[in-house]
């Protein structure tokens, strides 16, 4: 099968849909049938794109996000024809694909040359647009329903999702799967000498709690930023992760609260940090209001890292026994399940057991199989419509 995949976020940073794209498709490089594209906007390359860095990645984001919210939407509207545009131009060009998987937002209009396969991660820029820069949700919103048509099966991954687009799209159920997601093979328990030197680096102290991911509002920290003073314990908070977007409240709320010697903002940092932190961690603490599929949840049980997360969206679908279910809004019930795990190793033993064990039941290679097997039928539902 010959496949041609959006890998523009293959050249971004390495956040949650680029650990997709690149874990998926670096199983499916290793299936002797399959030839891939890698279409990166002008043009479509056969190597699998390296990420951008990181800095060079933030500064064009923080360009862009200085320009008026009107004129950033039109921006992205010229973008997306022009990369449609171009896209339609290569598959011309070169011929010879079976599918076309879109890994971003909606799915392109490229002339029904090929059956589209459209993976969603979730429905936050409708179901939480609040929570999202507003020319984001604009762009969103002027595409969305225009393209959805031109998908020839659409990938959920949870089943949360799936229910979700079902709900808001009244798509046929038989064309929306859930394959779910894993933790990227990088993310392992590291030994105690090269958590300490990292630590050490990075001027964090044993003991702490850890949050892994974007500072952005639908990640719900000022729970945690409200929890931190209820607990019984002095405890530090690490937050790894870039600045993101949107009013940080709960950063002028933590400075004026006397804690901010408590919460250490490490950042942006590369995957064997990440990994370190998770290993040395007394928790990660994942108090999200809604996710697609909570991916640093799993990475942290395959660290051997105990978790504490919210009990909304598909979180306990991911987590399943294996984590510490909290409200997202009850900054007392995050404050008490800090605490039992702080002051009970035992506890600390049994969930960091449960967590591994639990991670282990995600792999990309099943991933890939479950994907590869809705590229042949769709593309063979395409082949006999023809």
């Amino acid at each position: 099968m010959n496949i041609l995949v959006n890998a523009l976020p293959l050249t971004g940073l390495l956040t949650g849909i680029a650990r997709y794209v690149r874990n998926l498709y670096s199983c499916l490089e290793k299936e002797q049938a399959v030839r891939l594209g890698y279409f990166i906007g002008r043009e479509t390359v056969p190597v699998m794109p390296a990420q951008n860095s990181t800095a060079t990645r933030l500064l064009q984001r923080e360009r862009l996000g200085r320009l008026p919210g009107p004129v950033v939407c039109s921006l992205r509207v010229a973008q997306w024809l022009w990369y449609e545009r171009c896209l339609r131009r290569d598959i011309l060009k070169a011929g010879g694909y079976n599918i076309y998987h879109e890994t971003g937002f909606f799915p392109p209009d490229i002339g029904g040359r090929l059956p589209v396969v459209h993976t969603v991660y979730d429905l936050s820029l409708r179901r939480y647009a609040h929570t999202h820069p507003r020319e984001r949700v604009c762009f969103y919103e002027f595409f969305v329903r225009r393209r959805l048509p031109h998908a020839a099966h659409v990938l959920a991954i949870s089943e949360y999702v799936r229910q979700e687009i079902l709900d808001e799209f009244r798509l046929d159920p038989q064309m929306v799967t859930t394959v779910p997601l894993a933790a990227d093979p990088h993310f392992f328990p590291r030994p105690e000498e090269r958590v300490a030197v990292t630590l050490a680096r990075l001027g964090i102290a044993k003991p702490y709690l850890l949050f892994a991911g974007t500072l952005e509002p639908r990640k719900n920290l000022k729970l945690l930023i409200e929890a931190l003073p209820l607990m019984r314990h002095d405890i530090s908070l690490v937050l790894a992760g870039w600045s993101g977007w949107g009013d940080k409240v709960w950063l002028e709320r933590l400075r004026a609260s006397g804690l901010a010697q408590r919460v250490i903002l490490s950042g942006y940092v590369d995957d064997e940090d990440l990994a370190c932190l998770y290993s040395g961690a007394i928790s990660l603490v994942y108090p999200s209001l809604y996710e697609g599929f909570g991916l640093p949840i799993l990475e942290a049980m395959a660290c051997g890292c105990p978790v504490v997360c919210s009990n909304t969206s598909c979180l306990p679908e991911t987590a399943g026994d294996a984590a510490l279910l909290v409200g997202p809004h009850d900054p007392e019930e995050l404050a008490a399940a800090l605490d039992q795990l702080v002051e009970n190793d035992a506890l600390q033993r049994e969930m960091s057991a449960r967590g591994r064990r639990r991670a282990a039941m995600f792999t990309w290679e099943q991933t890939a199989r479950q994907t590869m097997a809705v590229f042949e039928k769709t593309a063979e539902r395409y082949k006999s419509q023809a």
